[in-house]
């Protein structure tokens, strides 16, 4: 009996494996395939561009090689403390980490954020410099100038490219990651030694084949990365000049903080998920940033265990091997955020709106609030409502504890908690904070009207922040016997004079 199962089990994974390895070639086929129904040469195929950087190789460093080791702009902050918030079966896996800004001269207010100068995962920066043949020399110095007679107008050496080896650069400085923008594909074209794989890359990038690539490279949730491209085109092996013009610059993320400078002086905290999505050659991805601060701070990390079958990047693995304790530190920059802050008058009602790791601001906000409290004993301080959803109560409910101590001294007046996943009580448990907002509506709506109070929304922009906004605009039409289109008017108002803020993200 024992071996039957294994056997139908063996059976089984090796189906789902043929399915896997189906649809992979089924992606590469769109990708490399060419369209008979294109023009040859495709329509609208955009001019080759000009180039306009030159490399020159070194044998050692000098002043030209040598770079500042934080970005222009940025700070190194220590990260003093890391605590994993979910349990090892939740979905998503959250962490906390606190930094040490007290050398920093920050001043900050809860709903700002900052900015972090992540990199590259190594074993992606290996596979690229593989692919290109460029092994050789990827620890070597050069010399980055412009080209002689380069016809492209403005030319400058561009200052995100800061570092001057092939690894160095690969992995701080350039966007390896995201899909290549057509002009990119256009310059691959050109290096292409098989004529079928030159004409696919300049139907992608023609005008004619627009809609073919806004869907095979942005609008699919299997995107392919750079090195994906590359891979699906393999005569193509276009010059590092060609990817220091054509890649983009690795962008910062930004974080939103989760404290408070009168709670914890000198330190900041923020919480995000750590981000792992199937890949579009198969096998898992991970985050840039959010790996990397996984890697970084894997000796740091307190709470609950991790699962044995957790994915790890190979960056994390490379580091955990090491046994390093020393304390890490990461390049941040401040930006403040006006728009989302706590009312000058302190006796204002607030409603906070924040699934997941949306609650972020709203905990900085409530620290805040309880030092206030604290200090002028006296004051009248406003009403306060958040709601807060995930998936599961006893996996991933983020700063629980923290909420249920700010119930218990008052900072907090009212929680809404709602739970997608967990099997409701009845028809009636909410399962989203939009059926939270419907249950409470007649209650939501009096905070509106009676205590006039500011709504804050902190999440994602395309589902979340809409869903929300339609469901207060339903049931302020509900409750006050006004048409939707009037409800509607009414929350856009909100938004003009600042009473409805969001501070959301795609």
């Amino acid at each position: 009996m024992v071996a039957a199962i294994a056997g139908d089990s063996n059976t089984m994974a090796g189906a789902v494996a043929d399915d896997s390895r189906t649809i992979i070639m089924q992606r590469l086929a769109e990708l490399t395939a060419l369209d008979a129904q294109f023009a040859d040469p495709p329509l609208g195929t955009p001019a080759l561009p000009a180039t306009w950087l030159d490399v020159l190789y070194l044998s050692t460093e000098n002043e030209s090689t040598k770079v500042e080791l934080v970005p222009n702009g940025y700070q190194m902050a220590p990260v003093v403390a890391a605590r994993r918030m979910t349990r090892h079966d939740s979905v998503k896996s959250a962490l906390e980490l606190t930094l040490d800004v007290s050398k920093l001269n920050w001043k900050y207010e809860p709903g700002d954020a900052f900015f972090i100068a992540g990199e590259n995962d190594r074993a992606e920066v290996q596979g690229l410099i593989d692919r290109l043949n460029l092994t050789d020399i990827a620890d070597r110095p050069f010399q980055l100038m412009l080209k002689e007679g380069t016809l492209k107008r403005k030319a400058a050496v561009p200052d995100y490219i800061r570092h001057r080896t092939i690894r160095k650069v690969f992995t701080y400085d350039l966007d390896i990651r995201s899909p290549p923008k057509k002009a990119l594909l256009r310059a691959m074209a050109e290096c292409c030694s098989e004529q079928q794989q030159t004409l696919r890359l300049l139907q992608l990038c023609s005008r004619q084949g627009s809609a073919t690539y806004m869907q095979l490279m942005h609008l699919r949730q299997l995107r392919p990365t750079f090195l994906d491209v590359l891979n699906a085109f393999p005569s193509c092996q276009p010059s590092l000049v060609c990817l220091l013009e054509g890649l983009g610059k690795l962008a910062p993320r930004p974080y939103s903080i989760s404290s408070s400078p009168l709670s914890k002086p000198g330190l900041v905290t923020f919480v995000f998920n750590k981000v792992i999505y199937d890949g579009f050659s198969g096998g898992r991805m991970h985050g840039v940033c959010t790996s990397w601060l996984d890697a970084l701070t894997v000796q740091l990390q307190t709470g609950p265990k991790k699962s044995p079958h957790d994915c790890v990047s190979s960056t994390v693995e490379q580091l955990a091997s090491l046994n390093i304790r020393l304390t890490p530190k990461i390049p941040v920059q401040l930006r403040h955020n006006q728009h989302f802050r706590l009312p000058d008058d302190s006796s204002r009602s607030v409603i906070m709106l924040g699934p997941g790791t949306g609650i972020a601001p709203f905990v900085g906000f409530l620290q805040q609030i309880e030092a206030l409290r604290t200090k002028y004993t006296n004051h009248n301080f406003g009403k306060t409502w958040l709601f807060y959803g995930c998936r599961h109560k006893e996996r991933d409910y983020l700063y629980r504890k923290e909420l249920a101590n700010f119930l218990t001294t008052g900072t907090l007046t009212t929680l809404s908690e709602s739970f997608s996943r967990d099997t409701p009580e009845d028809d009636t448990t909410p399962r989203y904070i939009q059926d939270n907002i419907r249950l409470h509506a007649a209650e939501f709506v009096r905070w509106l009207t009676d205590y006039e109070a500011l709504v804050y929304v902190c999440g994602d922009a395309k589902n979340m922040a809409v869903g929300i906004m339609r469901t207060v605009v339903e049931v302020y039409a509900d409750v006050r016997g006004v048409s939707e289109e009037e409800a509607r008017s009414r929350i856009e108002k909100m938004q003009q004079d600042k009473l409805y803020k969001q501070d959301v993200w795609t």
